[in-house]
């Protein structure tokens, strides 16, 4: 399939440059093996600060008292805190996917692999694989963890945002 621009990655960079190369009147591929949004979306940012939310909030339940404010019974629902919490990540991931929709931006779900000067092979976890050309490539990967042993890292009581 040809493309005018084929972007490696669908975290914060790549989708947003495939919106705006859509915009401008591009066709337009993405490549992202994993949800839209990248890390921030899906592992980091966002989820942070949903828990921390409901942290903070839980906090002023505990302590209302010192307002004057007495609140008996109150009690922590952990599961529905992180159902809260994948809700906003889901919700957000829809979006980027609707405005994906909306620009006609093509998503392919896999990995990609640059070929040569304007080719990306697609391989998708079923074992497929597709060739993509474009007259552009954007390589917007993001990063993933280190996983540094020598500092303690064992994916359980020292994490990356992957684990937590």
């Amino acid at each position: 399939m040809e493309f005018d621009v084929i972007i490696v990655g669908g975290g914060p960079g790549g989708y947003v440059a495939a919106i705006r190369a859509a915009q401008l009147g591009l066709k337009v591929a993405v490549v992202e093996k994993d949800n839209l949004g990248g890390t921030c979306l899906n592992r980091g940012c966002i989820p942070t600060k949903a828990l921390v939310a409901s942290a903070q909030l839980w906090h002023s339940v505990k302590n209302a008292g010192t307002f004057g404010i007495n609140i008996e019974g109150a009690s922590l629902d952990f599961r529905r805190v992180m159902e809260r919490k994948e809700e906003i990540v889901a919700n957000l991931v829809k979006g980027i996917e609707f405005l994906f929709s909306r620009h006609k931006i093509q998503l392919f779900r896999g990995t990609g692999k640059i070929l040569g000067s304007g080719t990306v092979e697609v391989a998708t976890a079923e074992g497929g694989a597709e060739q993509l050309t474009g007259k552009n490539i954007i390589i917007a990967t993001g990063s993933e963890p280190v996983l540094i042993t020598a500092l303690g890292y064992n994916g359980q009581t020292v994490i990356t945002s992957n684990e937590a």
